[in-house]
């Protein structure tokens, strides 16, 4: 048991001096500014892990273990090498702690309590990146429509919105947020103007229509404001055909009932999203190329 013990530990220690050494490698060959773009695809991983995979796999653009691939209906490739990672165990235990002075006013079981310390291991685990795997395609792997073809509709909309519109980094894959507790719109500031159009549209429909307990009823919530933010941009000429029906894909998960149950209020939304953009278009006579 002694053995096993130290080997686990010669491992973890062995991972956490590649840890070092690609923080050390990334400084020295300066690639640091790489190194932050690359980190930008794996935000829920910790900085030790971004490491490892990097040092390991640079152009790895999205990684998972081998029972997530398999949730997603994908396989890995025949030979495929594993991105050796670390992943953290929390433990506890009770320690019998005695409390000294004061002994004549204290009997025998006051005098000793239980402290519980908690503290982390590490193990080490394997990922794979998306390109050691075949199977079915991922409903976010084309999010995005790069274009920027609708400027004007998109200072348009800034000025419709009733609500502040901030233009922020945002890591990760999302695009945007509607915060109901500041009452504003985030919008990743790197994305295309299409993109940031697109975006808009989906939080303004959570921010003016979206009634849904989004704790309980997230997957309501999404389809019905990504359907409805599409009817509004296609109204306007955008299609955003491409990134809209993989989101909604991936919150309905082939339960079309949800689609069904939704069909009139997402049209009837839309339909008076529509006229109050219009309405306002009219009454300040805005021109918008589209």
């Amino acid at each position: 048991m002694t053995t096993k013990s130290n080997n686990k530990e010669t491992k973890i220690k062995d991972i956490f001096n590649k840890i070092q050494t690609g923080v050390t490698n990334i400084i020295e060959s300066g690639e640091y500014a790489k190194f932050l773009k690359f980190s930008k695809n794996f935000h829920s991983y910790s900085f030790n892990n971004i490491v490892l995979i990097y040092s390991q796999m640079p152009n790895a653009t999205k990684v998972a273990g081998f029972k997530t691939w398999q949730s997603m209906g994908r396989k890995l490739k025949y030979g495929s090498k594993g991105i050796q990672i670390i992943y953290p165990i929390k433990r506890k235990y009770e320690k019998n702690t005695t409390i000294e002075g004061q002994n004549s006013l204290l009997n025998s079981e006051e005098k000793e309590q239980k402290q519980t310390i908690e503290y982390l291991t590490y193990r080490a685990t394997y990922v794979y990146d998306i390109s050691q795997t075949v199977g079915e395609s991922l409903p976010m792997e084309d999010d995005k429509l790069n274009t920027n073809n609708n400027i004007e509709l998109f200072n348009y909309l800034k000025s419709f919105s009733p609500f502040p519109i901030k233009e922020i980094e945002i890591f990760g894959s999302t695009q945007g947020y509607w915060s109901p507790k500041g009452k504003y719109i985030a919008l990743k500031k790197d994305l295309s103007i299409d993109d940031k159009v697109a975006t808009l549209l989906h939080e303004l429909t959570h921010a003016l229509y979206d009634d849904f307990d989004y704790k309980k009823d997230r997957n309501l919530s999404e389809t019905f404001v990504e359907s409805v933010a599409y009817i509004v941009a296609d109204y306007f000429n955008l299609d955003t055909s491409m990134c809209s029906f993989n989101y909604i894909t991936s919150y309905i998960k082939d339960d079309i009932k949800i689609l069904m149950e939704l069909g009139d209020k997402i049209q009837k939304t839309a339909n008076k999203f529509i006229k109050r953009l219009e309405d306002d278009i009219n009454n300040r006579n805005i021109r918008i190329a589209v």
